[in-house]
């Protein structure tokens, strides 16, 4: 399968309108090295498009130091709630910290973040690393997958799936953002055919200087931010 070197070059434009200069992004290896992140974006991703943000207002309440990477773990952001006093308050103080909080406006998941964040420490799931190395067991997986389930919801398949994705367990495809962003850039209304749309991702990338990994990301982001429909590529 070829792409065109026209397909490409809109696909390129449109990043770079849309996503910026890829030194300002926030990738992917940030979740890699924070459990916290991967638990805050996941479990917020199931309420209106708002898990960049209150990522961001988490990331700006903890950063002392903004040159070192952040490497909060379950226990870190449990103790965030603590700080706050409660799971209502943390959505205020930390969910969106630094920003005008309206309990009107689109609800902050804090109560499953703070319970998904419990469960996984009773599981001894602390860190990017402990997951990892239960995901090597199909039943410590199995057991940690029941646990986020029962707090999340029956219907959090999806954001179990971007859980594991955001922390890098191997063999977890990530889902269609891409093609949505693409199928747009390009001006179609349907999604294209997926083996298409990862080669297109992946000459974008080559164009841009990026991993096609960072850039699926950056897109993520972008869609969350603007409010598109995320459930079209789950």
């Amino acid at each position: 399968m070829t792409v065109s070197a026209d397909t490409v070059e809109t696909v390129v434009t449109a990043c770079r309108d849309r996503l910026g200069d890829p030194s300002g992004w926030i990738t992917s290896d940030a979740y890699r090295h924070s459990l916290a992140l991967c638990i805050i974006e996941s479990v917020q991703s199931s309420a209106g498009h708002s898990e960049v943000a209150v990522v961001d207002r988490y990331l700006a309440y903890r950063r002392a130091h903004p040159d070192q990477p952040l490497t909060d773990g379950a226990r870190d952001l449990l103790r965030t709630f603590e700080e706050a006093g409660s799971s209502d308050q943390w959505a205020g103080k930390v969910g969106s910290y630094k920003r005008r909080y309206s309990a009107t406006g689109v609800p902050i998941e804090a109560r499953h973040i703070q319970l998904a964040a419990e469960r996984l420490h009773q599981l001894r799931i602390n860190s990017i690393d402990d997951l990892l190395e239960a995901a090597r067991d199909e039943a410590a997986l199995e057991q940690i997958h029941d646990a986020w389930i029962e707090v999340c919801g029956e219907s959090s398949d999806v954001t179990w799936a971007h859980f594991l994705m955001l922390a890098g367990i191997p063999g977890v495809r990530p889902n269609r953002v891409a093609d949505v962003f693409i199928s747009g850039a390009l001006g179609i209304s349907e999604a294209t055919d997926d083996g298409l749309a990862e080669e297109i991702l992946e000459a974008t990338a080559t164009e841009l200087g990026v991993d096609p990994d960072q850039l699926n990301y950056a897109i993520r982001r972008w869609l969350s931010a603007n409010s598109r429909r995320l459930e079209e590529a789950a």
